[in-house]
């Protein structure tokens, strides 16, 4: 089975001690990146499940067709929360009648993010909500198969109160309260060397999820990729994760998207199975 990136905040060249991260060819170079994630999960029965879509379809259609796919070869998506730059691609999909996963209150909007007292919008844009009506939406908010090998995690529980949520809200009922992402799910992927996580981008704890993965599943954890959201965390709160992801025996660490610059310095320095993804790399199992 194999990760591909097709969107992700770079494009540059990956970096890969191990070898085990490499860059894909394509008829050209010029892979396009954009703050948001998009990860192809092909499998060795040669299923492509589609994690997330990017904050646009523009992006998400040009780098696919660069790798010679587009989205009729596409089987599944999983919608690991409903933030614009997870599902700003996720129009073409629908109109094509690919089955998207996703939890039920994914399309909950508006949402929004608190940065010094200014509120940015992070809700799924209005083309996508529209593009849901007719599509083959399955939502589900329980660990769920989504093809052989594969399921998603269903909602995380927070066990780790080092794990805060930061400032997010989200509208409900005509009130804005606190968003406490119960729509975040996970993607458990089965492989030979163990269990394979996808996560996009991490709000409901990196450690949370990885814990719950382990308890649910009883499968020894290989690897972690996705957005790990530890950009605005403190150096006690990025050690905690670090200690955690190794006791609970983590083979390989992939950060990307929203992890941020301090926190994928200090995961390189302290973890031996660090690799970093970018757009149009694979990951070969």
């Amino acid at each position: 089975m194999r990760l591909i990136s097709i969107v992700d905040n770079t494009s540059a060249p990956p970096y890969s001690p191990s070898g085990l991260v490499k860059r894909l060819d394509s008829p050209a170079t010029h892979f396009l990146s954009e703050h948001g994630f998009s990860m192809l999960v092909e499998t060795d029965k040669g299923h492509r499940v589609l994690v997330d879509t990017g904050a646009s379809e523009e992006v998400l259609l040009h780098n696919l067709s660069l790798l010679g796919l587009s989205v009729d070869k596409i089987d599944a998506v999983f919608i690991t929360h409903g933030h614009y730059d997870h599902v700003g691609g996720l129009a073409p999909l629908a109109k094509a009648g690919v089955p998207i996963f996703m939890h039920p209150r994914t399309t909950t909007r508006p949402r929004f993010a608190v940065n010094n007292d200014r509120m940015v919008d992070l809700s799924i844009p209005e083309k996508v909500a529209r593009s849901l009506a007719s599509s083959n939406l399955k939502l589900i908010s329980t660990m769920t198969e989504i093809v052989e090998g594969v399921k998603a995690s269903g909602e995380i529980s927070r066990l780790f109160p080092f794990e805060a949520l930061g400032n997010y809200m989200i509208e409900e009922g005509g009130n804005l309260i606190v968003d406490n992402f119960t729509d975040e799910q996970a993607l458990y992927i089965s492989s030979k060397k163990g269990l394979i996580i996808v996560v996009g981008c991490g709000h409901a704890g990196i450690v949370n999820i990885v814990h719950q993965a382990k308890k649910s599943t009883g499968s020894k954890i290989f690897m972690i990729a996705g957005g790990f959201h530890l950009y605005c965390g403190d150096t006690d709160r990025l050690l905690k994760t670090m200690d955690h992801l190794k006791n609970l025996g983590v083979e390989r660490v992939v950060p990307m998207h929203c992890t941020g610059f301090e926190a994928m310095k200090l995961i390189s320095d302290r973890f031996t199975g660090f690799e970093l993804m970018s757009v149009g790399s694979e990951i070969v199992i």
